[in-house]
């Protein structure tokens, strides 16, 4: 079954302390959700994230996913590991299972990405 979704029509949430999160798509048998919220049947979840100029995310990592940000709008930094890498609009970033990362929004401006987020069996 094909599942179409607008962003905007889906309530946010806050998370990772200061990011504004649409969980757009999750993975299917998602406790409490619909087919149309939880449809995708490989991956945990496809979600878009905002986070306002000056802010910072919490460090952490995920025993078992694989997360791809993309980056949409605005420039901010990441720490991934204890390493800090510059991130702008076009880069796309892969994280492992187990490697700690941050989103740093070190500008005025918004950092807008997009999230996808996988279950590594075995990790």
């Amino acid at each position: 079954m094909v599942t179409i979704r607008n962003w905007k029509d889906v309530d946010p949430y806050i998370g990772h302390e200061t990011a504004i999160i649409w969980p757009i798509f999750r993975g299917k048998g998602a406790e409490g959700l619909t087919h149309e919220q939880a449809p995708m049947e490989g991956m945990v979840g496809f979600t878009r994230h905002m986070m306002q100029g000056g802010k910072s995310g919490d460090y952490h990592d995920h025993p078992d996913r694989e997360q791809v940000y993309y980056f949409i709008a605005g420039t901010g930094k990441m720490k991934l590991d204890g390493e800090i890498y510059d991130v702008r609009p076009g880069d796309t970033v892969h994280i492992p299972p187990k490697v700690k990362h941050q989103l740093i929004n070190d500008s005025d401006d918004w950092i807008e990405h997009m999230l996808v987020t996988a279950v590594v069996p075995g990790a």
